[in-house]
């Protein structure tokens, strides 16, 4: 082959010198998909007049790519079925590949080639499904034209791959074109893709297809490149001697341009498998042998389960430290939480419980009750064996009452010699058969004090939100709850009162 500058390439495919124009219903075809206007009459029209196109049509839309209960009965019923912009891309692409599957290139495997063309184009449209995009059949369509250009070069410089091994790869393709032209063929492709009038959206990622990472990650026309270009690294994966190894690499590229994980990825190697017999049957062509589709799914498997293994070995080395980090965590906001004396919660910690526990009863309509308990003449107990015996007593008293209430329910220190106790969804019968254990539990308590036997009682008042009996907020039903406890107060003391059966006259006494 003569050499050949770039410029004089470009010329010849601008002539498309030997290189066939689109078949007039492709031709058709993009102008319809270019036309705002549109209507299905129209479509229907173009693709009706193809019997061949027309069965290709009914066959995808009642395929696994859409997956519809109730299959199409004729070509109106498909079209509504895939929409319109799917039926002019799935039709443009049997028409061109009709039209050009007449060409053979020398030094090309050509039975490979399509493979390849197919192939690529399926894991594309499975890449697209994973990454979201929503142009599957945009996608389909660029990656499957998108070595269109390889075809191109060699009508353009008679036998431009002659010089090439037979058993040549993708990579190899690049290297020589852009060692003969000093471009390779996505350039080329593009540019006749731009010939026929197709659309941007398809010949911007075909020209990308080699390098994606010139488009934001984050654009649509980013997505849809690297969309193609991975259609093409798994074709050409699948159909390497080197799978085994090319698998993996090709698991980390997606990673990288589409951040997808190890699972992810093999449940698209999946999708494709599942989608390649509706192609092979469309297109009339061999694309996977069994062995291929079997180890495909074997390599893809293997490599998510040594991803897993290694994850899990991180994991086992990571949680030691997690451990470790987390009980220290757990230590510092659970000593953040507590009275330093007695041990249970403290009055920060109280308020924030029970707004919460309010605003919860509020807005679900639930009962919440709340105990008052203050110590009956703690005062005493100072004055005759002094505040450190005081200390331990108070300790001891916290924690006979923490012994006593259900799991669902919060001690919290209230100040001086003052506790209060949270019931959340507790109404006032339950919530006093607490308060009586916690007298029972007080007054039963060893204090442990050597200078002599110490006995403590308790008076407790409760109070209870209900839908029927409303506070407006925490702070009215804890004053209810003192308003009950100044009642057991002056009752004699060691007894439970209830806001709700306190007379009338005495609930705002104190």
């Amino acid at each position: 082959m003569l050499a050949m500058l770039p410029q004089d390439l470009e010329q010849r495919l601008k002539a498309q010198v030997d290189f066939p124009s689109p078949p007039q219903v492709a031709t058709e075809i993009i102008m319809l998909a270019r036309d705002p206007e549109i209507e299905m009459t129209k479509v229907a029209a173009a693709v009706g007049r193809d019997p061949a196109m027309t069965a290709k049509i009914l066959r995808i839309a009642n395929s696994a790519f859409y997956a519809q209960r109730r299959p199409s009965q004729n070509l109106r019923q498909a079209l509504i079925i895939i929409g319109l912009n799917a039926a002019l891309t799935l039709a443009l692409s049997f028409s061109l590949v009709s039209s050009m599957r007449a060409l053979r290139p020398t030094g090309i495997d050509y039975s490979r080639f399509w493979r390849r063309a197919l192939l690529a184009a399926t894991a594309a449209r499975a890449f697209g499904e994973a990454a979201k995009t929503g142009h599957g059949e945009d996608i389909f369509l660029a990656a499957l034209l998108q070595d269109m250009g390889v075809l191109a070069l060699d009508r353009a410089a008679r036998d431009f791959y002659s010089q090439l091994p037979p058993k040549a790869t993708h990579a190899d393709w690049v290297a020589y074109e852009i060692a003969k032209v000093g471009r390779d063929h996505s350039f080329y492709t593009s540019m006749m893709l731009r010939s026929w009038n197709l659309p941007e959206r398809l010949c911007k990622p075909v020209e990308a297809s080699h390098s994606p990472q010139m488009f934001a990650a984050t654009s649509e026309e980013g997505q849809f490149a690297r969309c193609v270009a991975l259609g093409s690294d798994l074709a050409e994966a699948v159909l390497s001697s080197e799978r085994a190894s090319s698998v993996p690499a090709l698991a980390q590229r997606a990673h990288r341009l589409l951040h997808m994980s190890h699972e992810q990825f093999n449940e698209v190697v999946a999708r494709i498998l599942s989608l390649i017999p509706e192609i092979e049957a469309v297109y009339e062509t061999s694309i996977l042998e069994a062995d291929d589709s079997e180890n495909l799914l074997a390599e893809a498997r293997e490599l998510l389960a040594v991803r897993n293994l290694h994850a899990l070995q991180e994991v086992t080395n990571l949680q030691a430290t997690t451990s470790v980090l987390l009980t220290r965590t757990e230590e510092a906001e659970d000593s953040s939480r507590r009275d330093a004396l007695t041990g249970v919660l403290n009055r920060p910690w109280l308020d924030r419980i029970l707004d919460r526990e309010f605003t919860q009863a509020v807005v679900f309509g639930r009962d919440l009750s709340v105990a008052h308990i203050d110590l009956d003449r703690f005062k005493l107990v100072n004055e005759k064996f002094g505040t450190s015996v005081g200390d331990k007593v108070l300790h001891s008293c916290a924690q006979a009452i923490q012994a006593v209430v259900r799991g669902s329910d919060l001690v919290a220190r209230f100040g001086g010699e003052e506790f209060i106790v949270v019931l959340p969804s507790t109404d006032r019968t339950v919530a006093r058969q607490v308060a009586q254990r916690i007298l029972a539990a007080l007054a039963g308590a060893d204090h442990g004090a050597e200078e002599g036997g110490i006995h403590i009682t308790a008076s407790i008042g409760v109070a209870t939100y209900t839908t029927k009996q409303r506070f407006p907020s925490t702070l009215a039903l804890l004053e209810a709850a003192d308003h009950a406890l100044y009642a057991a107060k002056l009752c004699g003391r060691n007894r439970v009162e209830s806001y709700d059966e306190l007379p009338t006259s005495r609930r705002s006494a104190r």
